[in-house]
C-alpha cells in the first residue's frame, strides 16, 4: 500500500508513567511498549463514577510542540494552558468530564515524540522526519496510523470499554489522522473531524512541507474526498472555521462536492 507498514502490534505491555485523580475523572499517562515498535506515550481519561462499560473516543491532536498534552488538559505543564486557550484544545478532557473514556497518543513528530526541537534548525521537523522514514520504506502518516490504530485495539481491550461503542475526534493535524483512521478502522462508529479540509492537490501547487500528510502516490489514485468516503454510511461530522485562512473556502466546497457525488452524505 501507499501508506507503508502500519499494522499495530498484536502484544504489548503497558507501563503507568503517572497517575492523577481529580473530582471527575482519572488520568493515567501510559506507555504502550511491544518489541520491534516505537514505544507509544498516550493518556488514558476515566470518568469516576462506574456505570458499567462505556463508550470511548480516540482524540488526536494537531500540530505544536506540547503534542498530546493540551488534549489531556495538562495545564499544570509550561506553555499548555496557553495552547489550550488558544484553540479549546482541552477536547479530551472535557470529553472525559460527558462520561467517555478517553484515549489520547502522542503521534510522531509532536511533543514528547518531537525530541529536542532546536536539533531540527530552520527545518520543519515532518519534512525531516518524512525524509528519514522514506529512507526505510515507510511514511511517517503510516507510522501516526499504526499508533492511532493501536489506541484503537487498546480501547477496545479495556475492561471498561464498550467495543461497540468507540468514535473518534481530531483538530487539524489530528483531524486529519481521525479521517484517516476512521476510514480504515470499521470499529469507529463515529467521527468529528475539525480542521482539516484540506485536499492534496491544493497543496500541492504551493509551498509546502507537512510530511506527516503526505501519502506518496495518492494523487494516482484519490484524495481527501475519496478517502473520506471511506468512513461512509457511518456518521462524520466536518468542523470548518469561518476565520480558519488554512482552508480554502473554494476548495472545502470541492471537496465536501465529491463526498457527496460518491454518497458519502446527504
Amino acid at each position: 500500500m501507499l501508506l507503508g507498514p502500519h499494522t499495530p502490534p498484536v502484544k504489548w505491555r503497558v507501563v503507568v508513567q503517572g497517575v492523577k485523580d481529580f473530582d471527575d475523572h482519572r488520568r493515567e499517562e501510559l506507555l504502550l511498549i511491544a518489541d520491534g515498535q516505537p514505544s507509544l506515550p498516550l493518556y488514558l481519561l476515566l470518568p469516576k463514577d462506574k456505570r458499567g462499560n462505556r463508550p470511548a473516543i480516540l482524540a488526536m491532536h494537531g500540530h505544536g510542540n506540547h503534542g498530546h498534552h493540551p488534549v489531556a488538559g495538562r495545564d499544570d505543564l509550561a506553555g499548555v494552558a496557553g495552547a489550550i486557550k488558544s484553540a479549546n484544545y482541552d477536547y479530551g478532557r472535557q470529553l472525559v468530564r460527558q462520561g467517555y473514556i478517553v484515549a489520547i497518543p502522542c503521534l510522531t513528530p509532536f511533543g514528547d515524540r518531537l525530541g529536542v526541537r532546536e536539533a531540527f534548525g530552520k527545518q520543519d521537523p515532518c519534512a525531516d522526519v518524512f525524509l528519514r522514514m522514506q529512507i526505510l520504506g515507510k511514511t511517517l502518516m503510516g507510522e501516526n496510523l499504526r499508533d492511532c490504530l493501536w489506541a484503537v485495539e487498546f480501547l477496545a481491550r479495556h475492561a471498561e470499554v464498550d467495543p461497540e461503542r468507540i468514535g473518534c475526534v481530531g483538530l487539524s493535524y489530528g483531524g486529519r489522522m481521525a479521517m484517516l483512521t476512521t476510514a480504515l478502522e470499521p470499529r469507529i462508529k463515529v467521527c468529528v473531524i475539525s480542521g482539516a479540509l484540506n485536499a492534496m492537490q491544493e497543496r500541492v501547487s504551493r509551498p509546502y512541507s507537512c510530511g506527516a500528510q503526505i501519502i506518496p502516490g495518492l494523487l494516482q489514485f484519490g484524495d481527501v474526498p475519496e478517502i473520506a468516503s471511506l468512513i461512509a454510511p457511518r456518521t462524520c461530522l466536518w468542523e470548518v472555521g469561518t476565520k480558519d485562512t488554512l482552508i480554502d473556502p473554494l476548495w472545502a466546497d470541492e471537496i465536501l462536492l465529491r463526498q457527496r457525488l460518491q454518497g458519502a452524505w446527504r
